[in-house]
C-alpha cells in the first residue's frame, strides 16, 4: 500500500488576503492595540504612537529572521541570555610549575598538529567489500 506524502507540510495555508492565520491574528491584535490607543490619546499622540504599534505588529506578523517567526527569535534570544554557560578550558601543567610561556606553545602545538588521513584499502578490496555487501544479507 502506497501513500502520498505532502510535498509542502512547512508552508502555511494562506486563508484570507494571501495572509495566513497567524498573520490574521497579529493584524488583528494591531487593530485593537490601534483603537485602544485611539481611546485613550489624544490626535498627535495616537499618530506617534499608532506607527510604533503599525511597525511592531507588523514585524510580528511579517519578518522571519533566520527562516523562524520573530516571536520565536525574541524567545530563542531571551533563552540566550538566561540560560547558564559553561566554559570549558584546558589547563596545561608542567614538572616544575605552571611556566604560562611553555603551556602556551604546548597548546599551540597540539593545535597546529597535522592529523592523520585515513587509509583507504585498494581498489580491488573495495570491488571484494561492495560485491560481499551487495550479494549477501
Amino acid at each position: 500500500m502506497h501513500a502520498s506524502v505532502p510535498q509542502f507540510i512547512d508552508v502555511e495555508d494562506k486563508i484570507a488576503f494571501g495572509l495566513t492565520g497567524r498573520q490574521l491574528l497579529w493584524m488583528g491584535a494591531m487593530t485593537a492595540a490601534l483603537i485602544l490607543a485611539y481611546s485613550l490619546l489624544d490626535r498627535q499622540a495616537f499618530f506617534i504612537v499608532g506607527i510604533v504599534i503599525v511597525a511592531a505588529f507588523g514585524a510580528l506578523a511579517f519578518w522571519r529572521p533566520q527562516g523562524i517567526s520573530l516571536i520565536s527569535f525574541l524567545g530563542f534570544v531571551a533563552l540566550f541570555f538566561t540560560k547558564p554557560r559553561s566554559y570549558v578550558w584546558k589547563r596545561v601543567f608542567s614538572r616544575r610549575g605552571p611556566d604560562i610561556k611553555k603551556a602556551h606553545e604546548i597548546q599551540r602545538k597540539e593545535m597546529d598538529a597535522p592529523r592523520r588521513e585515513k587509509k583507504l584499502p585498494p581498489q580491488s578490496q573495495l570491488r571484494k567489500i561492495a560485491w560481499t555487501l551487495d550479494t549477501k544479507k
